[in-house]
């Protein structure tokens, strides 16, 4: 098996390559499930049936001023694209999102940080 290394990662967010400005990247898949226990289901155990899925992305690193640009327009509202790859480009999972929350940290002792949450619309591809 082959592993990867992380410091290969990329990420652009509304067609801005800010991989520069990140040092941490999680995509997260979501998964809805609806209950379908009845009375009739058989022991003391939930069921449940496929829903609706999305991805969830976090992505945080040292702040600047282009970084906060990205993320403001990335506020207005619209859905914004998004391209992650893990690997250098071998694999990449991109579509369109919503950012959800956007955070500056400034700790006395280190460097200013931002991360942002991001919520997909639609489907993600992977190639």
């Amino acid at each position: 098996m082959v592993f990867v290394h992380g410091k290969d990662s990329t990420m652009s967010i509304d067609a801005t390559d800010i991989s520069a400005r990140v040092d941490s990247t999680s995509l997260n898949k979501v998964k809805d499930l609806a209950e379908t226990t009845t009375f009739a289901s058989t022991g003391d155990n939930k069921e449940f049936i496929d829903g609706l899925r999305s991805h969830e992305i976090s992505i945080g690193g040292p702040w600047d001023a282009t970084v906060d640009a990205v993320m403001d327009t990335a506020d207005d509202g619209a859905s914004v694209a998004f391209s992650y790859s893990p690997d250098a480009g071998t694999t990449t999972f991109a579509g369109n999102c919503l950012i959800s929350n956007y955070s500056i940290n400034s700790p006395v002792g280190g460097r200013v940080e931002w991360s942002a949450g991001f919520s997909t619309t639609g489907a993600v591809t992977r190639t």
